[in-house]
């Protein structure tokens, strides 16, 4: 029994609730563990490493490495930042995958974690970028934009509304102090309280017919 709890903790269930948020969080770890075994670090990586490994860089985008607006959303550039962007992701993905479902989860994941790369590269000139936080901040601008409508009810409302645009400012309020990429959070945030306001309707429509 305790053999079989485990691998349903380590392996995403296609069925599961909350499979796509597993899922991504996993892929992250797994190309952060290669990446270690390969003998890169442990705390940080270089910059030429992660570039090597598909990290965003204007020049090479602009050369048509069009891949790297995808696959820096995997990378990150040491172990906390790698705990730092889960955590953010796995708190996020509890409330809103159930609400948005996992292919659409995923889906949504990464059209924002795209645009979060697209705004870094117009922003930055020369910056090495990586990591999930452009999309995660998507993710978070989503759950932030169906919070302002009545997809929930006021009492959730008024309890997250809050906590979230907290989190949401003191990271981008933190992003201003060096070293981060704050160009890639906010183009992730406007998308996704775009998308959020979007699919709204949709949203509230699904809801409806389940009750």
């Amino acid at each position: 029994m305790g053999y079989k709890r485990l691998l349903n903790l380590l392996i995403p269930a296609p069925d599961g609730e909350y499979f796509a948020t597993h899922l991504i969080i996993e892929l992250n770890m797994i190309i952060f563990l290669v990446m270690v075994f390969s003998g890169l670090g442990l705390i940080s990586f270089r910059g030429a490493d992660l570039l090597n490994w598909g990290a965003n860089f204007r020049p090479n985008v602009l050369h048509g490495e069009y891949w790297r607006l995808f696959t820096s959303t995997f990378l990150h550039g040491g172990l906390m930042h790698l705990l730092m962007n889960m955590y953010g992701l796995l708190f996020i993905g509890l409330f809103l995958e159930p609400i948005l479902k996992s292919k659409r989860f995923i889906l949504l994941y990464v059209i924002t974690g795209i645009i979060a790369s697209v705004s870094s590269i117009w922003w930055h000139t020369a910056t090495v970028s990586i990591g999930a936080s452009g999309a995660i901040f998507g993710m978070y601008g989503i759950f932030l934009a169906l919070l302002l409508t009545k997809l929930f009810p006021k009492d959730f409302q008024k309890s997250f509304l809050a906590s979230t645009l907290v989190f949401v400012g003191y990271n981008l309020l933190y992003g201003l102090t060096g070293g981060i990429d704050n160009a890639a959070h906010t183009g992730g945030l406007v998308s996704g309280m775009l998308i959020g306001y979007l699919i709204y309707p949709q949203l509230k429509e699904e809801r409806e017919e389940i009750k």
